[in-house]
């Protein structure tokens, strides 16, 4: 069924969306009041905050 809109799955990407942006952000704060050098858990929360703009992003074209 090509062009059926599923607003359930725009509301689920967005609601993944914001999640990974929050953990995403949370993480490297903490970790910054922890040390100074860079390690996984760094890594670990720029991928959870790029992820979480890739979602967003897609969930903005789910029209």
């Amino acid at each position: 069924m090509i062009g059926v809109e599923a607003p359930g799955m725009r509301t689920a990407n967005y609601i993944f969306a914001v999640t990974s942006l929050v953990l995403g952000v949370l993480l490297i704060l903490f970790l910054l009041t922890q040390t100074t050098s860079w390690n996984i858990g760094f890594a670990i929360g720029v991928v959870l905050v790029f992820n979480g703009i890739v979602r967003l992003w897609f969930a903005r074209d789910d029209r």
